[in-house]
């Protein structure tokens, strides 16, 4: 046998040999992972940060394991909860997006984060969340509903309104949802039917202040004072604090000129909702009618600056372009 013959024959057996070797090792790899099973154990023992590093291990080595990305998903959308009711937004955030680099097509998932963006006013980022879920399951109504409510956000009141309707065409008990496309006729002036619709959300569910706060709202834009009056005193008498219902309320009484009733309700606006723009102002006229200049000054100020404050955060969004990378 030639020298280059026997070559050959070694390399192709060292070759042969490093595959061989390979191979177990990735079978030991595999074996030694602890398996998604683990994981379902973990988070029902209510550990759901260590139940997601063992589905994210089996995903690593297998990524279309489809059992450990129903896992991951669970876990992460845990997490998420746990750091939004903390009040931690981006933190949920982020852990929404991490599970998406796992399970990019989960359309739980999606629809979850497009809610969560939605929430966080990142609407193009959540349209699109939302919009892929509903390619994936159109029968999400969930997703409707929160496409509503971001095309609204946007000012798109007329898909908005698709979206709403199509909702609750299978949840037409729905008093939220009602109360939602209220608002959406609200915001595009049609009065009368978003009376029709927050009147509804009421029939459904009387204890649902907001609705007659939007009412008694509408009322006041209609030059309406006592209809307003009214409806204002049914959520203060469920919410004494509400902020829009007692500045809306003294907001009426300065039109009615009743400017002493007036000073108490917005006195006590401002204390409940100090940040509230239209309580320091009207507040400010009606001190201003009563003579008392020095705090009037004071508190139209307070106003301006709010207004400043508002209109300098008009176009600020969160932006997290990319998903943290998996750990």
């Amino acid at each position: 046998m030639t020298s280059g013959r026997l070559f050959l024959m070694c390399r192709r057996g060292c070759r042969i040999l490093s595959l061989l070797i390979l191979a177990v090792t990735l079978r030991l790899a595999a074996q030694a992972a602890p398996k998604a099973a683990e994981g379902f154990a973990l988070l029902d023992a209510g550990k759901p940060e260590a139940a997601r590093e063992v589905f994210e291990s089996n995903l690593r080595n297998n990524p279309s394991n489809a059992e450990a990305q129903q896992g991951e998903v669970k876990a992460s959308e845990t997490l998420a909860l746990q750091e939004r009711s903390a009040g931690h937004m981006v933190e949920a955030l982020r852990a929404l997006m991490r599970a998406r680099e796992f399970a990019p097509r989960n359309a739980h998932l999606l629809s979850d984060l497009g809610i969560l963006e939605e929430e966080m006013k990142l609407y193009p980022d959540a349209e699109k969340a939302l919009a892929l879920s509903q390619q994936i399951d159109p029968s999400n109504l969930d997703n409707y509903y929160a496409m509503a409510r971001v095309k609204m956000d946007e000012g798109q009141l007329d898909v908005a309104e698709q979206n709403m309707h199509v909702y609750l065409q299978s949840r037409p008990d729905d008093a939220g949802a009602h109360y939602g496309l209220g608002r959406i006729y609200e915001l595009g002036m049609q009065f009368d039917k978003a009376k029709l619709e927050f009147r509804r959300s009421l029939e459904l569910s009387p204890v649902q202040t907001e609705s007659w706060y939007e009412l008694g709202d509408m009322a006041l834009k209609q030059n309406d004072y006592d209809d307003a009056l009214t409806d204002f005193h049914r959520v203060l008498a469920r919410d004494g604090r509400h902020g829009g219902a007692l500045a809306g309320s003294g907001q009426a009484l300065f039109r009615e000129k009743r400017y002493d009733e007036a000073l108490e309700y917005l006195r006590r606006a401002i204390a409940a909702a100090p940040d509230y723009q239209p309580g320091h102002y009207y507040l400010g006229l009606t001190l201003s009618r009563l003579g008392q200049k020095e705090e009037s000054d004071r508190e139209l100020l307070a106003a301006q600056k709010l207004a400043d404050e508002e209109n300098r955060n008009a176009g600020r969004r969160y932006q997290l372009s990319q998903a943290p990378p998996a750990q």
